[in-house]
């Protein structure tokens, strides 16, 4: 019979046997990390000048020591822009290269924060993920990950990403606030999908040092999807497997309508606060 500690042990073999066939590369200097910055994103060193621009050359971006010439502050600081990230993580100043936007107990912000966006963007698309896996305690195990497409390789386009807010998704006051950001998504045009990923990947990503959905950085966002939207509108799908029993789910459904009546959850597909009070009422 197999028990959990063979299971265990082949999952942890089979991690191992994919970083041996695919080793994280060594990032040492800026030049290494402004190139692997553009890799993860799907862009190869030859590539890079006909996205990028700035005058670099396809000799300079295949010679690190003339790559590492060409780099200065002002080309350091428009890639950092381009992608999104921290300029300090191309200076070599932290190992984070994104910000993380809050919006606990303050939905509102997120979308002030989008009409902020949007414009920005010019017309380009926007969408994102709520992507959420599976912890046995009570911790983050939920994020809202917006992308901006920036640009196009091919048949093949090219994001900027935002991450807005780490939540328990089973937390009663998590969950409005998450419903809430989607509404104000779908609202906007601005589609956000749901999928259930591996906690590996989950923790890869949440830990604001790669770049996500990567083939590089082996943070592929694949998994169960899920009717994101569907917490603005399914009072059942909305309370399920909410924490601390009927209390969490009456509050949740409280804290719903509350910001029903701040117009926060209208998404776009009709007005439901008659089925969720019948929910909160039965």
């Amino acid at each position: 019979m197999v028990g959990l500690g063979d299971i265990e042990a082949f999952f942890s073999l089979r991690d191992r046997f994919k970083k041996w066939r695919k080793p994280e590369p060594i990032v040492t200097n800026t030049a290494q990390r402004f190139i692997r910055l553009f890799e993860a994103h799907g862009i190869a060193r030859g590539q890079i000048p006909r996205i990028f621009g700035y005058k670099l050359t396809i000799h300079q971006v295949e010679d690190e020591t003339e790559l590492l010439k060409a780099l200065d502050c002002n080309l350091l600081q428009a890639a950092a822009m381009l992608f999104g990230i921290k300029l300090e993580w191309l200076e070599g100043g932290t190992d984070e290269l994104y910000e993380l936007r809050h919006f606990y107990k303050q939905p509102k912000l997120f979308g002030d924060w989008m009409d902020s966006l949007l414009p920005a963007a010019g017309g380009s698309k926007v969408d994102g993920w709520l992507l959420t896996t599976k912890y046995t305690t009570d911790e983050y195990d939920t994020l809202i990950l917006m992308r901006e497409q920036i640009g196009e390789l091919g048949e093949e386009a090219i994001y900027r990403y935002h991450f807005c807010e780490l939540w328990v998704y089973g937390y009663w006051k998590c969950r409005a606030d998450i419903a809430a950001c989607i509404a104000q998504a779908w609202k906007r045009n601005c589609y956000v999908s749901g999928r259930h990923i591996n906690p590996r990947v989950f923790s890869k990503v949440t830990s604001l040092k790669y770049v996500p959905d990567s083939q590089l950085d082996l943070t592929e966002i694949k998994g169960k999807r899920f009717n994101a939207e569907k917490l603005t509108t399914s009072p059942e799908f909305y309370s399920q497997a909410l924490n601390e029993g009927q209390f969490g789910i009456d509050n949740a459904i409280a804290l719903w309508l509350d910001y029903h009546q701040q117009s926060l959850m209208d998404s776009g597909f009709g007005d439901y606060e008659r089925s969720f009070k019948k929910l909160l009422s039965a």
